[in-house]
């Protein structure tokens, strides 16, 4: 095995400045990327991250049993209710989660950070994943501007050859969010190329008779597409439609994905025998270790900022982390006291330390982000950013393989 940090690395594209804003324009209104620039700032660099075809075959693998761990992990929490509220599942969730038939249908993604050890996954989104723009548009948009490497996967074909079968799908957002709705649109592309019609709509217009067909809009579906935060279903009126809903056709991702995007995972099965020996090792070797926040502890988080980080059971791109190491005595102490007042909705995550890569000219941290469709790799959607925390602000980076 190749060193850590010793392949990886960013490759410039050979492409001209001017011919690179007109790519980036094409992302942003052929592929509905409307949020390539984010605070004034274009968030799309000229760069692609490289790995070795090892490096890419081991990404791919690893993804794929921690994919079978989690899978197996929340098939154990449907035994012990008490374990889904230690979680933070809320009870609507719980309720439609437990309504719902059995299906293969699933778009995640794993996102892996590189370490002097290995692959570290600080979290997985198995919920509502984003990025299937970016993916998509890669290899048409910059596959031709890297000499000697490959854009692996496709996630367009994937997603087309894999959803449930039918003649017309449920797209179901955020629809306050303009972020979401340009994913919506991506796929309503694809499902068109395919002769499928799309729905796009909020969950709040869902409706499904006692022994009628599942309508959005008053339009019958034949599956849904879900990229709505499964802890938001706390917030909806219409729990039984969806529980009635779930049992009767395929819903991708469905709500028992939230028991895997819970943080709160990581720190269950450290103190619970939820896994058997062989997947505890597994999950223990690519995730850092994590404990419910305790207030007992507080003042001994509070003496050791710069090996911890703070995170909500539920979050989105960063937006409830705060790590230590990047911020002031003052800003943890605030967090500190923010999680002590509602405990059971945080964990405290040991710090690890990313590796960088970089061009000579640019350094950067990477977060490699593995799709897996239905199980199977359909492509990468990577982001990097200067200081190790990947949220909304960091940069996309196209991800390529190198082919000799």
């Amino acid at each position: 095995m190749v060193p850590w940090g010793v392949t990886m690395r960013l490759e410039t594209m050979s492409i001209a400045p001017e011919h690179f804003e007109s790519l980036v324009e094409e992302l942003r209104f052929r592929y509905h990327k409307w949020d390539a620039y984010v605070g004034g700032i274009l968030r799309v660099v000229p760069h692609a991250l490289v790995i070795a075809q090892n490096e890419h075959e081991e990404a791919v693998q690893s993804c794929i049993r921690l994919q079978g761990a989690f899978e197996r992990a929340a098939a154990r929490l449907f035994d012990e209710p008490a374990w889904m509220d230690r979680l933070g599942i809320p009870k609507v969730v719980q309720q439609i989660a437990r309504a719902e038939s059995p299906h293969p249908y699933s778009v995640v993604r794993y996102d892996l950070i590189p370490t002097a050890t290995g692959w570290m996954a600080p979290e997985v989104n198995e919920d509502a994943p984003g990025g299937f723009n970016e993916s998509i548009a890669g290899r048409p948009l910059f596959g031709g501007r890297l000499n000697g490497f490959a854009i692996p996967g496709d996630f367009a074909k994937s997603f087309q050859d894999s959803m449930p079968p039918g003649k017309r799908a449920g797209l179901i957002y955020a629809t306050g969010y303009a972020e979401d709705l340009q994913h919506m649109l991506i796929l309503a592309d694809l499902l068109r190329e395919k002769g499928v019609e799309s729905v796009l709509a909020s969950p709040e217009h869902l409706t499904c008779r006692p022994y009628g067909r599942p309508r959005i809009c008053g339009e019958p579906v034949d599956w849904i597409f879900r990229f709505f935060p499964g802890e938001w279903y706390a917030y909806l009126d219409n729990t039984r439609t969806w529980c009635r809903t779930v049992a009767r056709i395929p819903v991708v991702n469905p709500l028992s994905r939230l028991l895997r995007q819970t943080k709160g995972l990581y720190a269950l099965w450290r103190e619970t025998p939820l896994v058997d020996e062989d997947d505890t090792a597994l999950l223990n070797k690519f995730t850092p270790h994590t404990e419910f926040f305790q207030r007992d502890r507080v003042d001994f988080y509070l003496a050791h900022r710069e090996e911890w980080a703070l995170k909500q059971l539920f979050g989105r791109m960063g937006d409830t982390v705060t790590l230590g190491r990047l911020c002031t005595q003052a800003v943890w102490e605030k967090a500190i006291e923010e999680a002590a007042k509602k405990p059971e909705t945080w964990i405290a995550q040991h710090a690890f330390s990313p590796l960088p890569v970089s061009n000579g000219a640019h350094t950067l941290f990477p977060a490699l982000g593995v799709y897996l469709i239905n199980g199977a790799f359909a492509g990468y959607y990577s982001r990097a950013d200067e200081l190790g925390l990947t949220t909304h602000e960091a940069h996309y980076v196209v991800t390529a393989v190198e082919t000799a």
